[in-house]
């Protein structure tokens, strides 16, 4: 967890370092309000794309809701922890939980997909701003009633597996034994 950890924060300062402006797009606020062009940031080698000197960018948006090239009403979330490519990711309007960590390649081994949390940049309806989502029940049975709907700048938390980080480090002490034994 400490490796994941450290490669979180790192990736968050060096995307605070390399932040640069790029770009308007179309933005769309809160259904009702009026349509605003808002200024957006490429952060470099926080997410897909490419710029033109072939490093990964991905844009973040200041408005809760942008528009692609499509049309598509689409809000930024941020998927952490054990997947494939974490950070933050641009989902469509009305997306739960399984398509943001899917857009994010999907969990790595060792994810423990039992207590998927997500944190609300804002209280939702209810007042809630954590909830916990058994995502290993749904691969099982498939009922997506257990999934939660994003909003935006929600934070997605696939947490690691603690028994397999355990096995790992025993894993290490008997190889480490092994080779005590082989030199002795």
């Amino acid at each position: 967890m400490k490796i994941s950890f450290k490669r979180l924060v790192s990736t968050i300062v060096i995307g605070q370092c390399l932040a640069i402006p790029i770009t308007s797009v179309q933005s769309v606020a809160a259904p009702g309000d009026a349509i605003q062009n808002v200024q957006s940031t490429s952060v470099s080698g926080l997410g897909v794309g490419t710029s033109g000197q072939g490093a990964p960018t991905t844009s973040i948006q200041r408005a809760p809701y942008f528009t692609d090239s499509y049309g598509n009403i689409l809000m930024n979330v941020n998927v952490w922890g054990n997947v494939v490519h974490g950070g933050p990711i641009a989902v469509p309007e009305g997306s739960d939980i399984s398509t943001a960590i899917s857009l994010a390649g999907g969990p790595v081994n060792g994810a423990n997909l039992a207590k998927v949390r997500v944190n609300r940049a804002t209280p939702d309806e209810s007042g809630k701003m954590t909830y916990l989502v058994d995502l290993k029940t749904y691969a099982k049975e498939g009922n997506r009633s257990t999934l939660i709907e994003l909003q935006p700048n929600d934070t997605v938390i696939v947490p690691e597996n603690k028994a397999l980080g355990a096995l790992g480090i025993l894993g290490i002490i008997a190889a480490g034994a092994s080779i005590y034994s082989i030199t002795r």
